[in-house]
């Protein structure tokens, strides 16, 4: 049974990863330092930090890498370095804990040395930590600055363990085999236990990679489990089982029959699963083998209660009759409802005021009993009580979770004992009466060696003798785990009582009736079809109709109607298919859901709280869980945080609206996105994708996104709904953990270009496009260029981030960029470089004249000729800088003459290369003429200001000086 590794491995989290590892320093080196009225925000609280900490932002595995050496990565899935280390480190605390408590080390030496190996497990990747590569040297001050940094150190010192940042250093080399062998000043030989103990890390190490090579998976993680022979004790070798589930049409089925799983597997085997992972579809477990069976059995169990109608306790005010009604499976369902209701357990537990104050005996004697059990009664208030009930266990915020408990269990037992049976006479004679179930009580403690004493059997009251016996035989639990067992266990007494020994003697929720136990039957016949990799048998294999989601057949009474509360699903819509209307003329609701499906649909309702909205859902696919033994820190199955995009991209702190910041969500069971849907506009799809992308960085996991049905990807980010443009523009439909904060960026730009007048989608897409980029790029910073400051200021981050592309030297870009920009470069040699206030006609000049210059030769003169064209060119050139106030041309300020030499080689430019290659050598349209003005304009601008090398200035110098020279020559 776990009892160190729990408690360490929070108090690692808290003072590590929440502490340091989501550190405003670590923030910083990814996004940079918060601005001061942020910041301001943050500290007082009124917001919390968006930025992703470093550890967030790295790939742990599968990472991406530009070139040929990615196809080595690809096949592995993405996970962040936080996630590898903190799994590692979590895995090695368990698998040392558990072996060397089998080995009967003592717990002592068990909390310091497992305290140390979470410490490796953390840094066994230092170099990756660093951004060293894996031939660097790692030193022992390497080690001392991540100890520091991530405050591992006070983590060690807090736990009593003394050890050098060397001596760590020569346990993480006994980890990395590729470092084994090296010693360092200051590092040492480990002992055989130290080196022993190192395996369990480097197993954790192993196994955490073979789940994340695809190829490879659960079945090798469970083969190198069984040739590890490092294991000090036997007890990992009784073998392990891999559940496989593959069921895309039920995710909430299969996120309950997870949690199912995990909790059976705590409360077997005193551990969680070595692993539990939803996504994409599938689920893996994998379940220690001699308890496999059972698991498996009280998960389903335990994943289907939900679908039963909720379970009601009801304790009238006047005469204290209990009753239980609605619905309810079994005493899970008992208990939920007073756990979550203690205020209806304190009122379940009275005892009639004048017993108490009739009788001052009665009190010692009460007293006396429960006092030594550690549930003492409060009487207080009793003086001023002006009722018949009094409850002598109220709630109080001062309890603790004992007196929780027990009020609880206590509530459990008088609640059934006292509940009214069926008035339905033929099932009222299967139920026994209260007589006969207090007289089982009383039969079962005295078995257990307890004897009830005589003044509380003699109490007249029976009410409140219930109350006195639920809660003495509630507190003995405590202290007789036998006793527990037969009250409280799978075939217990409050099991009869509720459910009945499925002869002759019925249950007490046998009254109420469920109308979810159909669905709960279907889920169960659904999981063991699965698990057990066979097609589910309908008994109605004949039906005319067909299930629309799984295709199993069912009958055409069961189509459903808008009293079925399915979210998600029409009542009738024409598809063509098997099982809808053939005829699009044809009225009739025919939408064919089999009980399976109804349950997984159901579920997602009950699930909804207000968040389904009608529309079909996507399959956001994110798993609830990460790493080995990741419910290590979990409290309970149905402990998890269900959230979608619009919660996660909330920063300010507001009462009626949650945030959640990672210190409140990493490493906790995340249900994320379940009940989304994609948009159906282009523009709210891109803003769609920019908040998913998000949502993944800030919760540190893999979100894969999908139309239909899902399948398995090992990317970070997954989407298949993307327009082919901004697909392309993102790098492709699978994004690695790197690839994320450029296409963050890119999708910012392109919801800020398609809201901006005068710009709108169209542009936007054809800058997603890396093919048009550029010049898409360029027509928007024309367009921006138009506008008045005021409204320019609004769009500076927009500017700023495309002008940063168009000045970038790696820009992918067509022939006719090329010679545009190419014609734009040699204008600069004839026009002077552009004032901040120069109008758009100014910067476009020299792209405008060659324009019209070349269509009046072939529309005017008839002229087609380049000698024409070219001279054409050049001598509008001239004439527009000669006769325009506000042109220069480049030297005029030296009072250089017109550069006709450089206007000619310009002119010759344009004919021989941007006309025939650009333009086809025919006149454009108006949008291809609007984008190349685009194109002209940006790279002019750009060019002009570039510094020139001396040969370009010396040719400047010497055009000048020639047109001086000829200037000066007499005509002939």
């Amino acid at each position: 049974m776990l009892s160190i590794a729990p408690t360490l491995f929070k108090h690692f989290l808290d003072t590590v990863v929440i502490g340091a590892a989501f550190s405003d320093a670590e923030r910083a080196l990814t996004a940079g330092p918060l601005g001061a009225k942020s910041a301001q925000e943050v500290a007082a609280n009124k917001r919390i930090d968006h930025r992703a900490p470093y550890l967030m932002t790295v790939s742990g595995k599968g990472g991406y890498i530009p070139g040929p050496g990615f196809a080595k990565r690809e096949g592995f899935r993405n996970i962040s370095l936080l996630d590898h280390l903190v799994s590692v480190a979590r895995g090695s605390a368990v698998f040392a804990e558990l072996d060397m408590r089998a080995a009967g080390i003592d717990d002592t030496k068990i909390r310091l040395r497992v305290a140390l190996l979470i410490a490796v497990g953390f840094l066994h990747d230092a170099d990756k930590i660093l951004g060293l590569a894996r031939t660097d040297e790692l030193t022992p001050e390497h080690v001392e600055n991540l100890l520091e940094r991530f405050q591992v150190g006070r983590f060690l010192e807090q736990a009593g363990v003394n050890v050098s940042a060397a001596e760590l250093l020569s346990m993480i080399h006994a980890v990395e085999l590729s470092r084994s062998g090296t010693l360092k000043p200051g590092m040492r030989l480990l002992s055989a236990a130290e080196n022993a103990d190192c395996g369990y890390v480097r197993l954790a190490d192993r196994l955490e990679g073979l789940f994340l090579n695809s190829a490879l998976g659960p079945a090798a993680m469970v083969a190198e489990l069984q040739k590890f022979g490092g294991f000090r004790s036997p007890f990992f070798t009784t073998g392990w089982r891999v559940l496989h589930l593959r069921s895309g049409h039920t995710p909430f089925l299969l996120n309950a029959l997870q949690r199912g799983l995990s909790a059976q597997t705590v409360a077997l085997c005193g551990m969680p699963p070595l692993l539990e992972v939803h996504h994409d579809g599938e689920l893996f477990a994998i379940v220690p083998e001699p308890e496999a069976n059972r698991i498996i059995e009280g998960g389903i169990q335990r994943a289907t209660r939900p679908l039963n109608l909720s379970l009601r306790v009801i304790v009238p005010q006047g005469n204290g009759m209990r009753d239980i009604q609605d619905g309810g499976a079994g005493v899970d369902d008992l208990r939920e409802a007073l756990q979550d209701d203690p205020t209806c357990a304190a009122k379940s537990l009275f005892v009639h005021i004048d017993l108490l104050i009739g009788d001052a005996s009665l009190r010692d004697e009460i007293d006396r009993l429960f006092g030594p059990l550690g549930f003492a009664p409060n009487y207080a208030g009793i003086d001023k009580f002006a009722g018949k009930l009094f409850q002598i266990w109220p709630v109080r915020s001062a309890d603790d979770e004992l007196i929780r408990t027990l009020r609880t269990e206590a509530a459990m037992i008088a609640v059934a004992l006292g509940c009214t049976e069926p008035t339905l006479k033929a099932l009222a004679a299967q139920v026994p009466a209260a007589e006969v179930r207090e007289a089982e009580l009383l039969a079962t403690l005295a078995q257990c060696g307890h004897v009830a004493p005589a003044w509380l059997t003699a109490v007249a009251h029976r009410l409140s003798r219930q109350s006195l016996l639920g809660a003495w035989a509630a507190a003995l639990t405590e202290q007789n785990e036998d006793l527990r067992e037969r009250l409280f266990g799978d075939d217990g007494l409050l099991q009869l009582w509720l459910c009945g020994d499925k002869g002759n003697r019925a249950g007490l929720l046998d009254k109420n009736g469920d109308p979810g136990a159909a669905l709960v039957d279907a889920a169960m016949q659904w999981f063991k079809a699965v698990l057990g990799r066979r097609f589910m048998v309908s008994a109605t294999e004949d039906s005319a109709g067909r299930c629309h989601f799984t295709n199993l057949p069912v009958g055409i009474e069961v189509r459903i109607d808008s009293k079925s509360g399915l979210d998600g699903i029409k009542t009738s819509a024409f598809s063509g298919r098997e099982g809808r209307p053939e005829s699009f003329e044809s009225s009739k609701a025919q939408t064919l859901v089999s009980p399976p499906v109804a349950a997984e649909h159901r579920l997602r309702t009950l699930m909804s709280e207000g968040r389904g909205n009608g529309d079909v859902p996507a399959y956001v696919s994110a798993p609830t869980m990460m790493g080995l033994f990741a419910s290590l820190s979990m409290r309970a199955d149905a402990d998890f945080i269900q959230l979608n995009h619009y919660d996660l991209m909330r920063q300010e702190i507001k009462p009626d609206r949650p945030v959640f910041p990672e210190s409140e969500i990493y490493g906790q069971r995340l249900m994320f996105g379940r009940h989304t849907s994609i948009p159906a506009k282009t523009v709210e799809i891109i803003a769609f994708a920019r908040m998913m992308l998000q949502s993944a960085l800030r919760m540190g996991r893999p979100v894969h996104v999908f139309r239909g049905l899902p399948t398995p990807e090992n990317a970070f980010v997954h989407f298949d709904f993307l327009p082919g443009a901004i697909e392309r523009g993102i790098g492709g439909r699978s994004l690695r953990l790197e690839q994320i904060p450029p296409a963050i960026e890119l999708l910012r730009a392109l919801e800020a270009m398609s809201e901006t007048p005068n710009l709108g989608l169209e542009l936007a897409l054809r800058y997603a496009d890396p093919t048009t980029r550029f010049a898409a790029a360029c027509e928007a910073l024309a367009v921006l260029n138009r506008l008045s400051d005021d409204k320019l200021n609004k769009l500076g981050s927009l500017r700023t981030t495309l002008q940063t592309f168009t000045r970038s030297p790696d820009i992918n870009m067509t022939p006719s960029d090329n010679v545009l920009i190419e014609f734009a470069r040699a204008m600069t040699r004839v026009q002077d470089a552009p004032s901040r206030d120069a109008s758009n006609a100014v910067r476009t000049l020299g792209l405008k004249v060659a324009l019209d210059a070349v269509e009046a030769c072939a529309t005017a003169l008839h002229q087609t000729g380049k000698e024409t064209q070219i001279a054409a060119i050049a001598g509008t050139l001239e004439n527009e800088f000669e006769r325009s106030s506000r042109l220069a041309w480049r030297g005029s300020q030296k009072q250089l003459p017109f550069p006709r030499v450089a206007a000619t080689a310009a002119a010759t430019l344009f004919v021989e290369k941007v006309w025939p290659i650009a333009f086809k050598s025919r006149p454009p349209a108006s949008k291809a003429r609007r984008i190349a003005m685009a194109v002209y304009q940006v790279a002019f601008e750009v060019e002009s200001y570039r510094p020139r090398d001396k040969a370009n200035s010396e040719a400047t110098v010497a055009d000048g000086a020639a047109k001086t020279q000829t200037s000066a020559e007499p005509n002939t």
